[in-house]
């Protein structure tokens, strides 16, 4: 089964955009009197927010009727969930505002187009990410190993720098099409068991 790819015209802007949504971050957050941890977790939750944002731009959902709001969905992390509803109030992607929600349960996931799943998370939710695998969420976690399992993208730290790795065979199972760009940026992965 291979994996859809969707042509892109905007070659270069991924990092353009993620690199001046972290740098605003980084200029908000010196504020003075803002304690360094408070400072850290909020630039970290802005920067999965801005990463978050840029794969949203870069994916294609073939079923997605016009005007329909894209629901970013943040599981298990406040912070993630706050800086998401920050910096996309009022954008959209391609005539889709983009709309955040915080699901109560797994059950819930089914509803978001996006969806965050915070490292601490991914072990207890490991049956609502098998629930959702075969539906058109684009599934985003820091959790190590997320993308060797049901998930579509892992975000993990390299050499002080953020990368992230894409799950090729989650994404062809998910329906969803994502720019040739964003995996030429990635780390490609494939299942476990197709290894």
């Amino acid at each position: 089964m291979g994996i859809q790819v969707m042509s892109e015209r905007r070659a270069g802007r991924l990092w353009r955009g993620v690199a001046a949504i972290a740098l605003a971050v980084l200029s908000v957050g010196a504020r003075p009197g803002a304690t360094a941890n408070a400072t850290s977790v909020a630039q970290d939750a802005a920067l999965k927010a801005a990463f978050i944002y840029k794969f949203a731009q870069f994916t294609e959902w073939q079923s997605l009727p016009a005007g329909t709001p894209i629901v970013v969905c943040a599981a298990g992390d406040e912070a993630v969930s706050a800086a998401l509803v920050e910096s996309l109030r009022g954008l959209s992607i391609n005539g889709h505002p983009m709309d955040v929600a915080r699901p109560n349960t797994t059950a819930m996931w089914r509803s978001c187009h996006v969806l965050f799943v915070d490292a601490a998370e991914v072990r207890r939710s490991a049956d609502g990410l098998g629930a959702i695998r075969t539906l058109p969420v684009l599934s985003v976690s820091n959790g190590k190993g997320f993308a060797d399992r049901d998930g579509i993208i892992e975000l993990y730290v390299e050499s002080g720098k953020t990368a992230f790795a894409i799950n090729v065979d989650a994404t062809a199972r998910s329906g969803l099409r994502l720019s040739s760009q964003l995996l030429d940026l990635a780390r490609i992965v494939r299942d476990r068991d197709a290894k």
